[in-house]
């Protein structure tokens, strides 16, 4: 036996090892159930219950309004001929 018939052997079993994985993976993907998963909040954080409320007084001061200037009007230059 070659080593090149060996080669492709191999290569041959490995394709149909390869096919029946995708096609086991696709059908388990397709057919498998949507389970929903419940987690715990206290696995993500630690919560304290000992909170301290602190109330904060805001001012919101109101715009001033500024007069704005009326744009000044260019006089029209009259030629003179």
């Amino acid at each position: 036996m070659d080593f090149k018939k060996f080669c492709k052997i191999i290569a041959v079993i490995a394709a149909i090892c390869a096919l029946a994985a995708a096609a086991y993976y696709a059908v388990k993907k397709l057919t498998d159930k949507d389970e929903p998963e419940y987690f715990d909040d206290n696995d993500f954080f630690e919560c304290d219950n000992n909170l301290e409320i602190v109330e904060v007084k805001e001012e919101i001061e109101e715009p001033k309004e500024e007069k704005k200037a009326a744009p000044k009007k260019k006089a029209a230059k009259k030629d003179a001929e």
